[in-house]
């Protein structure tokens, strides 16, 4: 019983710093990401270890499908607002694909120039 306890009280200061970070520097970004990228720093560094935090971790990633069903009755929803546009939302997101590519290796060739 104290694993879990111990393993909810990890989980829990991570996402409260991260809401604790949001809100200090008020940000948009959402407060969840930066509790999560809290723990997963905590785990990389070995500060935590892996199966401390696993007994509260494991039965939330058996259900994390469940999180995914509103957005996907959100998109069945207006299926047919997609369906109109498919041209256009296809274009639009392969052409961001390859504006990103794009920038992110002229950015990688300048700074490895800049190494080397």
């Amino acid at each position: 019983m104290l694993k879990y306890f111990i393993s909810a009280i990890i989980i829990l200061a991570c996402l409260f710093s991260g809401k604790l970070i949001s809100y200090t520097f008020n940000l948009v970004f959402p407060s969840a990401i930066f509790g999560m990228l809290i723990l997963f720093t905590l785990l990389m560094t070995g500060v935590v270890k892996h199966h401390t935090v696993l007994p509260c971790s494991a039965p939330l990633l058996k259900s994390m499908p469940l999180l995914f069903i509103p957005t996907l009755v959100g998109i069945i929803e207006h299926l047919g607002l997609l369906k109109d546009n498919l041209i256009t939302i296809s274009i639009s997101v392969i052409a961001s694909c390859i504006i990103t590519l794009a920038v992110v290796g002229l950015i990688f060739q300048k700074l490895n120039k800049s190494t080397s």
